[in-house]
């Protein structure tokens, strides 16, 4: 699937995407899958989620949510939500309803888990 049939019904999750996009790329290097439900981005293994809440969720919904997977529950964001997938993977999902929401916190956050990822500690 591509970007553009992902984000085709969904023109504001995509202009917000764009910004989430910059910030993941200024990690590093990474691989991004998209599929039908999710974008994700890997380095060895997915280190952040991308969704459109709007795909699956009647109401008002945030146009883009971004979910990571740590190892620990994290405190230092205003997650929307957290819960245990399995032993040692705890998801933490952050609604991101304008380009402010990637407060320095979350984008501190992203670098540490990706860095992690690079040294082979995650």
């Amino acid at each position: 699937m591509t970007l553009e049939h992902f984000f085709q019904d969904f023109p504001q999750s995509f202009s917000l995407f764009t910004a989430v996009e910059e910030a993941l790329k200024a990690l590093g290097p990474s691989t991004m899958k998209v599929t039908k439900s999710q974008i994700a981005y890997h380095y060895g293994k997915p280190f952040a989620y991308v969704w459109v809440p709007a795909r699956y969720q009647r109401g008002i919904t945030a146009p883009l949510v971004i979910s990571i997977p740590l190892s620990y529950r994290d405190g230092t964001v205003r997650w929307k939500e957290v819960y245990q997938v399995r032993n040692h993977v705890i998801m933490h999902h952050k609604e991101l309803w304008s380009s402010e929401d990637l407060a320095q916190t979350l984008l501190e956050l992203l670098q540490t888990t990706y860095q992690a990822l690079r040294k082979g500690r995650a």
